[in-house]
């Protein structure tokens, strides 16, 4: 029987499910004495993917870094050890695997390698090794400038220190890195506007996004400010008109507030009432993020998707039931 035909049994069994018959024949393929040696890193690569098919990670690191050293199997090998780090959470591995693919033709992963940057951190501030996670935030940022999760995290130890200046600025650069998240960053921006006193500075910034269209979340806050302001009156005629700009359930659940703490006490309250508490619970029912590769639907946001695998794909859900 040829090479080949030994090959492709081996990966029929392997796509079947049948790990073990795939390991048996690419082991004994490995062991003929009559191989020559690109046949037989064609067969250690095979052996190699069988063994990350039964979960032995370790052995199939091993195959792996031995093809590191063939020209023909380098890339698909560094591809391989990068899936099996990021299996095993070796975030460092990691980077130095996607850091020689992206010399190798693959700038994306530089996309990826801010987020393992960002694990990194994330132990770090575990260990409360707040300089070390601001070190790794500043690696993460020079991988990638567009990585808002190492801004969002970078401004939570800001805030925690009390530097809440220096926390700002990396809040007010969301919006130039994905607007999507802007939702996530303006309630932390709150919070340094309030430690520095600056409520001018605030409004000013609300307004830039409600104009930018970030989003209900930066909608809703600046109703509220005009609710605390002005009154009801003025915040429902604000949150009627950015309804028709931009129609979410959320902002239609906030009006119907202002129009309670208006409407005279009988059956139309009552009636608001109600519909009020059915609109808040659909709002409670409905997954508040989505990841944008593969659909996966959550009401918590993952910066790896759990069911692709995805950095970064997960993100605020916009329109009716989102922003």
């Amino acid at each position: 029987e040829t090479i080949d035909t030994h090959l492709a049994l081996g990966n029929l069994f392997r796509s079947r499910g049948e790990v073990d018959r795939a390991i048996r024949i690419h082991q004994n393929l490995i062991a003929r004495p009559n191989l020559t040696i690109d046949q037989r890193n064609l067969a250690l690569q095979q052996l190699a993917k069988d063994y990350m098919a039964a979960g032995f990670l370790d052995r199939a690191e091993k195959i792996f870094e031995q093809l590191l050293d063939e020209p023909d199997h380098r890339k698909g090998a560094l591809q391989q050890l990068l899936s099996i780090y990021q299996q095993t959470r070796e975030w460092e591995k990691a980077i130095e695997m996607a850091s020689q693919l992206v010399k190798m033709g693959k700038p994306k992963l530089k996309h990826d390698i801010a987020h393992y940057w960002c694990e990194l951190a994330m132990l770090e501030i575990g260990a409360q090794n707040q300089d070390k996670a601001k070190q790794c935030l500043k690696k993460a940022l020079s991988a990638d400038k567009n990585c808002v999760r190492a801004s969002l995290t970078m401004a939570r130890i800001l805030i925690k220190g009390g530097e809440y200046k220096a926390a700002s600025k990396q809040l007010e650069r969301v919006t130039e890195q994905e607007v999507d998240f802007v939702g996530e960053a303006l309630p932390l921006l709150l919070q340094c506007y309030e430690a520095t006193n600056n409520e001018s500075g605030w409004l000013k910034y609300l307004q830039h996004c409600v104009d930018m269209k970030a989003g209900s979340t930066a909608e809703l806050m600046l109703a509220d400010e005009i609710y605390k302001r002005e009154g009801a009156i003025l915040a429902q005629t604000f949150m009627t008109r950015q309804l028709t700009k931009n129609p979410t359930m959320k902002g239609f659940y906030q009006l119907m507030d202002y129009h309670l703490d208006e409407a005279e006490e009988g059956r139309a309250k009552e009636s608001l009432t109600s519909l009020r508490h059915l609109v808040g619970e659909q709002l409670k029912m409905k997954p508040h993020y989505r990841c944008h590769k593969c659909g996966f639907a959550t009401h918590s946001l993952y910066w790896q998707c759990p069911s692709c695998k995805g950095w970064g794909t997960v993100k605020p859900i916009r329109g009716l039931d989102g922003e």
